[in-house]
């Protein structure tokens, strides 16, 4: 399906609908649509999200944009919506820099 969960991680493609973001596999199918938020939102048009599921659960993560793009983060139970924001923000800010790093390590060098 494009999309994956093991444990608590998941991995996924972000799908902007009226606003609202919403968690699909590659080919489109639906697999979120839970109540999103934004948490934060980087120069780079990155962002730390928040998806509000029942019983004091959230999938927290990161994504590249809004619209089509990969998204990676986890399941946080028994938290409460200040430690799914936090913890949002903490993996935006490490998959930015596991990001930044590919992205040199796999540049193309302009001598070639």
């Amino acid at each position: 399906m494009g999309a994956s969960v093991v444990g608590r991680s998941l991995t996924a493609y972000t799908k902007s609908t009226h606003g609202e973001i919403h968690l699909s596999s590659w080919c489109g199918q639906t697999i979120l649509t839970s109540r999103s938020e934004v948490v934060q939102r980087y120069a780079d048009d990155s962002m730390a999200i928040m998806f509000r599921l029942t019983g004091k659960q959230f999938i927290v993560g990161y994504a590249l944009a809004e619209d089509g793009m990969h998204f990676r983060g986890e399941l946080l139970q028994n938290g409460d919506e200040d430690d799914a924001r936090y913890l949002a923000r903490q993996l935006a800010d490490d998959f930015a820099q596991l990001d930044a790093e590919d992205e040199e390590a796999f540049a193309i060098s302009d001598e070639a």
